[in-house]
Parts: C-alpha cells; sequence; structure tokens
C-alpha cells in the first residue's frame, strides 16, 4: 500500500509530501488543479522514462520518493528478499533526474537499475487514467484482489508450507 509520495523540484512543484491512509484512493479535481502531476510522478518513481525539461525552473535537479507498506503485499515482500533489497515490511522508492538528463534509482536506499523500479511496479500500483481498466481483467489480478480483501495470507502461507513439505517428501 502507498503511504507516502514525495515531490520536489518537479515541474511547477516546488515541495510536497502526501500521506496516504487505507482504504481506495481517488484523485479528483479540476482542470489544472494537479492531478496528473502526482500521477506524472508516480510513474516516475515507478520507472518511467524521465526528462531533464520536468525540472522546475532554476532548480539542479528533481527527487521524487515514495514509500509502501509491504505487510499485505507478499509478492513485493518475496521480490524484495530475492533482491537482497528487503526493509521490514517497508518499500522506499527514491528517483533523482538531474538537468542534465541523468537519472538515479534507488530501493530502500540503495541504488538500482532502472529495471528494478519496473520491477517494482507491477507489484505495487496499478494507474488507471479514463477507460484504462486492462489489469482489473486479468484472472491473476482478480485472484489477488479477493486474496487481499479476504485476508486469506495465513492460509496461503500455511498451504505453501505444507505443499513445500509434500515436495520435500517425495
Amino acid at each position: 500500500m502507498l503511504t507516502k509520495l514525495s515531490i520536489r523540484d518537479l515541474a511547477v512543484v516546488d515541495d510536497i509530501t502526501i500521506s496516504f491512509e487505507k482504504g481506495m484512493t481517488s484523485l479528483t479535481g479540476e482542470t489544472g488543479a494537479g492531478k496528473s502531476m502526482l500521477v506524472d510522478a508516480m510513474s516516475l518513481v515507478l520507472g518511467d522514462r524521465a526528462d531533464s525539461n520536468m525540472i522546475r525552473h532554476g532548480a539542479e535537479r528533481a527527487e521524487i520518493a515514495a514509500s509502501f507498506d509491504t505487510q499485505n503485499n507478499p509478492a513485493l515482500q518475496q521480490w524484495l528478499v530475492e533482491q537482497e533489497l528487503d526493509d521490514d515490511d517497508q518499500c522506499h522508492l527514491r528517483r533523482t533526474i538531474t538537468k542534465e538528463g541523468r537519472s538515479r534509482a534507488y530501493i530502500n536506499g540503495r541504488t538500482v537499475p532502472l529495471t528494478q523500479l519496473r520491477a517494482i511496479s507491477e507489484r505495487t500500483i496499478d494507474i488507471h487514467g479514463q477507460h484504462e481498466h486492462q489489469s482489473l481483467v486479468r484472472s491473476e489480478t482478480q485472484r489477488q484482489l479477493l486474496d487481499t480483501v479476504a485476508k486469506t495470507q495465513p492460509l496461503l502461507t500455511e498451504l505453501n508450507d505444507h505443499y513445500q513439505q509434500w515436495q520435500s517428501l517425495q
């Protein structure tokens, strides 16, 4: 779950931090209210292509950071462990973009290639614009949503443990 998004020196944004609570978040507002800026920042911190023109006029670099609670996201937890990037039920992403066009990415304080940010995006956030809903029709996505709502993670973990034991006996 996304818990915090921080944006500094991106386009017209000087410095802003937004905290998110449990439940659904919907971005609404009039044209020009900044909805697209938040979505663009989220896309950048999740590995989208960066452009030095996005940096606020007069700034040397832009920085976007996002924090996720991984407690209810076993796929992300497992991936972080496999990549040796785990950090106690938390995932902190950070991306800097210089006016020279260079970009750096960080996961839990460690420098990583952009491909790893993109890999995290598949396990964390699904951004839907108007008329965009393709991921919601995938059966795997539907199963994960149902498992999350039903809070079946302890049962899934127990089933996996039994399956591993059964495999080892063969």
